[in-house]
């Protein structure tokens, strides 16, 4: 993906002047003696060790040299080893700093995502939160020895370690240019969204702006809600191929889309029935397979969303158009007659290992009434550490912040339906934020979706000039 090249180029928009660092030498200032002596760890964090190295990236017009600092940390007690990355160019520095973000269950995306604002002019760090950037379990991490969750570390990934990157990213760069940043920002889709989400509501002066793509916030609930189709394909014993099902998304997109468009404008507005393509024959490799009722049946429960018997919404469905290979995965070992289940890895490590804390546990045996009951208990336990879901942001508002959010009506993750802030019920929330938050719902975008466009670069300007 290309976040960290899209985010950087909606800043470009009103740069300021390049500054340079003082005339310390390169070796002097990117060394570990250095720059640790800045290191002030919010709350009881522990610095281990500080490397640094000079390194090289290759920029627009000439190979960009930085300083590679990496700073190894604990909190006392939680038995966690947290690693900071901090790149720091050696020339043309812009005067700001960059934070990245990470997806899945991985609280970074590694060093290489700070390559892009680096060649850009942005000193950037990020954070791996105490695990290894493995977005799709957190397997090796989750339990404690004696099978217990291991909730330091998951305080870490959801919002701990997020602070620690600002505060010691900010100081390693005052320490090495002699000034500290004049605006720093937050940049980060999905995981990284929420995380940006996070900072906004819990650390409300860590950053300036903040850029939170497709945010997953909600995080407790909406995890478990991904696994709805899932549970239905179980219950109804019955997979069907991935090409069926992108006959049924062709079929709705020919319907609900305006004319010389491919892609639904208007999703809430498509009354499309699945049901009405019952017999029709799929075209599949080497052959074509009949849309049944069962098939129909899947895609209209997706698109509700998760829905009791006895009428209670519990969460929002993905939109008509969207993709079903991201929750609604199959995949056949035998032509296109021997199917299974492919659940999001995510959804299913979240339901196994935290919620019902077991996680040898076989999911196809889950009953509705199981099922339903994981909301509720999944919330209770954890909304208050990862729900990102605080509708105040007056603290962030009176810094002077300013947030560009998007959410892509075709993604087929996370569920677009859902307000942006859920706490108050209240969609009317963005609306008395609008004066410092840009959100915007764009058609046809997925959560892949990454290429610059004038529209963002555009709204973006427009909240940094107030």
């Amino acid at each position: 993906m290309l976040l960290g090249t899209l985010f950087t180029a909606v800043l470009s928009i009103g740069g300021m002047g390049l500054r340079r660092p003082d005339d310390r030498s390169a070796s002097s200032t990117c060394s570990p003696s250095f720059l640790a002596s800045a290191i002030d760890l919010p709350g009881n964090g522990s610095v281990i060790g500080v490397a640094a190295e000079i390194a090289e990236t290759p920029g627009h017009n000439a190979t960009i040299s930085f300083c590679n600092v990496t700073v190894t940390y604990t909190h006392p007690g939680w038995n966690d080893t947290i690693h900071i990355s901090v790149n720091l160019p050696q020339n043309n520095w812009n005067g700001r700093f960059q934070g990245v973000g990470g997806g899945g269950w991985a609280t970074s995306s590694g060093i290489s995502s700070l390559l892009s604002p680096v060649a850009n002019g942005y000193a950037a760090g990020c954070t791996d939160g105490g695990h290894e950037p493995v977005s799709g379990t957190s397997a090796a991490w989750a339990n404690l020895p004696d099978g217990q969750l291991n909730m330091h570390l998951f305080r870490d990934f959801a919002y701990l370690a997020l602070n620690d990157l600002a505060v010691v990213g900010k100081q390693i760069t005052h320490r090495y240019y002699g000034h500290g940043p004049h605006h720093s920002y937050w940049s980060g889709c999905s995981t990284g969204g929420r995380q940006g989400m996070m900072m906004a509501q819990r650390f409300p002066t860590a950053y300036d702006g903040i850029y939170a793509a497709a945010p997953a916030i909600n995080w407790p609930v909406f995890i478990v809600a991904e696994y709805w189709s899932q549970l239905i394909m179980n219950r109804l014993d019955h997979y069907p191929p991935q090409c069926v099902l992108d006959t049924i998304t062709a079929a709705a997109v020919e319907a609900c889309s305006s004319r010389n468009e491919s892609f639904i404008s208007e999703p809430g507005r498509c009354m499309f029935d699945p049901h009405v393509l019952i017999g029709l024959k799929a075209n599949c490799v080497g052959s074509t397979v009949p849309i049944t009722a069962k098939d129909a049946f899947i895609a209209q429960k997706l698109w509700e969303g998760v829905r009791t018997p006895d009428g209670q919404n519990l969460w929002w469905g993905l939109n008509p158009g969207a993709p079903f290979s991201g929750l609604t995965n199959t995949s056949c070992s035998s032509g296109l007659t021997n199917c299974t289940g492919s659940p999001f890895s995510i959804s299913e490590d979240w339901i196994a290992r935290w919620v019902l804390q077991d996680p040898h546990i076989d999911l196809q045996t889950l009953t509705n009434e199981t099922y339903f009951g994981l909301f509720s208990k999944a919330f209770q336990e954890y909304n208050g550490i990862i729900g990102t879901n605080k509708a105040d942001l007056s603290a962030f508002k009176k810094n002077g912040g300013k947030i560009v959010t998007w959410h892509g009506l075709a993604d087929q993750l996370i569920f677009p339906g859902a307000p942006l802030i859920t706490t108050t019920k209240s969609g009317t929330v963005i609306l008395r934020l609008r004066t410092f938050i840009g959100y915007f719902l764009p058609p046809a975008w997925s959560i892949a979706w990454a290429e610059p466009v004038p529209t963002l670069m555009t709204l973006w300007g427009l909240l940094l000039s107030g």
